[in-house]
């Protein structure tokens, strides 16, 4: 007699109010959760190898060899070993404890999560600033300076939080702008926890799933736009995650599209990236007014009018984002090194750049790297969920973003050009572990061990960035190790050096650096940059002969002949102090130091020809 064939066992996941299906067998949940634990044990032997290497190929994985040992190896322990299946499974209770009081008590759970996050991008300030445009950002809100002419493309959100913000505190409590930053980044960084646990819950994640799902949310590498950074990326972080928590309650239970599409408009008002966000903005719409027995009918004023709120943004705001897509971007799209290599598309892969694909991932969202071997492994599960189809058209626009720019000063130091792309990458990674851990039979105790693993590297990450000396230890590694980097790329971080360690009046450093940028990319500005220092330290022949070198390349400026006469005095070279005098009033006539540098140089030599007695 035949036998009848069993279908394999299904798990059913619920969409939310409007659908429930059958997505997949418990095998290919499980298939996918293996794929998850062994990649996880794989990026933890990575970060643990790379401690020990003298390259910085692996710059997004080598964080134990630039922070104190007992902190970093300590985290490394605290998630390698969970990673063990016999440790991990002893451990779960503390994990469903953690669950048991994500469901019971809600408020207590998102306050308390809000402090935390706070209290920690508090406790480790950014004291590096080498992300960036954090020095320019800095400068300009302490100095007063005018944002419009510094950076002109940014608009008029990010002036008013970044700068408008700042100075206001400066003038009514006069609170410097140092702290005025952080204290910004605290509030972001506690509503980032807020987000990342709405996230969770908007999935319908509970207990230790949920736990899980929230802590991969919100641990991650651009935590540290929020350690004192002023720039909009920190909130178009944010905004990512919140129209993934408003678009899908909008798709599994008809609300939340007034919120979504405040934060889309919001958007448009903040960066000119946030178009990335229009295509998940759109599947949240569709699925919204598709789903039978929806609150969301096209025949509503409120739909037309939530609609309308990122369209009327988007038209107001498009012209100027569009100019500065032509007029600004080229430099992120087409710098000399992309010229050199033909184009785009040949240097995408070019070089050393996949290497730092990589480590710009690893760092910024340190599971992500196990997201594309865990999609496969899950198969027609994560194709079939509305869920899975809402974070990818969040994920993919960012992720095209990632492959296509090539940030003028390196991804090493622009890494807050990708940060929205890796927050969009973590929440699909959670969406995806908490599913599989779910839904695969005894596979429950891998939630503790993966929020772990993406708490571990955050940590030292912001642990380094407060560490001044082993961040600039870093930096000077990322130069002098291989791989090599291109001219344009080494100038500007060997710029960044001299002008921090002039910030720290570490003026025989800052010189050596301004050297090697000058060799590198002598502009007018590097080398009156060297100059001041050689000056400062009391080197005043070799500052004197980067005065004449900057006199040659623009002969006009003032404080170039100002700063060749100072030190030509110092000096004892009276005929090229006079000379330098001299066109000080070329340019300036009647200019009262130049007056006064020939007035003692004729009291000088009076003085040398006088006859004796």
């Amino acid at each position: 007699m035949a036998t009848r064939r069993q279908a394999p066992e299904s798990v059913r996941v619920e969409s939310g109010r409007f659908q429930t299906h059958v997505v997949a067998s418990r095998a290919s949940a499980g298939r996918a959760a293996m794929v998850l634990w062994i990649s996880l044990v794989a990026l933890a032997a990575v970060r643990a190898v790379c401690a020990f290497t003298h390259s910085m190929w692996g710059w997004g994985f080598d964080l134990l060899r630039f922070v104190p040992s007992g902190l970093g190896w300590t985290l490394w322990g605290l998630a390698a070993l969970p990673l063990l299946p016999w440790v991990g499974r002893r451990l779960t209770p503390v994990m469903e404890a953690l669950g048991r009081m994500f469901d019971r008590s809600q408020a207590l759970v998102y306050s308390l999560s809000a402090a935390g996050a706070a209290a920690l991008v508090w406790v480790f300030p950014d004291r590096l600033r080498l992300v960036g445009d954090f020095l320019l950002r800095f400068g300009t809100a302490e100095r007063a300076l005018k944002p419009s002419a510094l950076f002109p493309q940014a608009l008029p959100l990010d002036v008013l939080l970044h700068y408008g913000f700042l100075r206001l505190l400066d003038g009514a409590v006069h609170m410097d702008v140092n702290t005025s930053a952080r204290l910004l980044g605290s509030l972001e960084a506690a509503l980032l926890a807020v987000l990342s646990i709405a996230f969770a819950r908007a999935l319908g994640h509970r207990g230790s799933f949920g736990v899980a799902a929230a802590a991969i949310v919100f641990w991650g590498g651009y935590l540290g736009l929020f350690t004192g950074y002023g720039k909009a990326i920190a909130e178009v972080s944010l905004l990512t995650v919140a129209v993934a928590v408003f678009g899908l309650r909008l798709i599994r239970e008809g609300r939340g599209l007034l919120p979504l599409s405040l934060c889309v408009a919001a958007g448009f008002l903040l960066h000119r990236s946030t178009l990335g966000l229009v295509p998940a903005l759109v599947v949240s719409w569709v699925f919204a007014l598709r789903a039978s027995d929806s609150p969301v009918r096209p025949s509503k004023p409120a739909t037309w009018a939530a609609v309308g709120i990122p369209l009327i943004a988007l038209a107001i705001m498009l012209p100027r984002i569009l100019g500065t897509f032509a007029t600004m971007d080229s430099v992120h799209f087409t710098p000399p090194e992309v010229v050199r290599r033909g184009g785009i598309l040949s240097a995408m892969f070019a070089g050393a750049r996949p290497a730092d694909l990589l480590s710009m991932v690893g760092l910024l969202s340190p599971l992500a790297l196990a997201l594309p071997l865990g999609l496969i492994a899950l198969g027609r599960w994560g194709v079939h969920a509305r869920e899975g189809t809402l974070l990818a058209a969040l994920v993919l626009p960012w992720l095209a973003m990632l492959l296509l720019i090539h940030p003028p000063q390196g991804m090493f130091r622009d890494w807050d050009d990708f940060a929205a792309a890796a927050v969009a990458l973590s929440l699909m990674t959670a969406w995806l572990l908490a599913l599989a851990a779910r839904g695969a039979r005894g596979w429950s105790w891998l939630c503790l061990p993966a929020a772990l693993a993406a708490m571990a590297p955050t940590v030292q990450w912001l642990a380094h960035n407060a560490d001044l000396p082993r961040g600039l230890e870093r930096v000077e590694a990322y130069l002098s190790e291989p791989p090599p980097r291109s001219e344009e790329e080494r100038a500007k971080t060997w710029d960044f050096l001299g002008i921090r360690y002039a910030q720290l009046d570490r003026w025989d450093r800052s010189a050596h650096a301004m050297e090697q940028a000058a060799a590198l990319a002598p502009s007018p500005r590097v080398l009156l940059q060297w100059a001041l220092a050689e000056q400062t330290r009391g080197n005043d022949l070799g500052a004197q002969q980067v005065y004449r070198r900057l006199v040659v390349l623009t002969p006009d400026d003032w404080r170039a002949w100002y700063g060749l006469a100072f030190v030509s005095w110092r000096a004892t070279d009276p005929a090229e102090c006079r000379r330098a005098a001299n066109e000080m009033l070329r340019l300036k006539p009647g200019d009262p130091q130049a007056l006064a540098i020939l007035e003692q140089l004729d009291q000088a030599d009076s003085i040398r020809v006088t006859p004796g007695p």
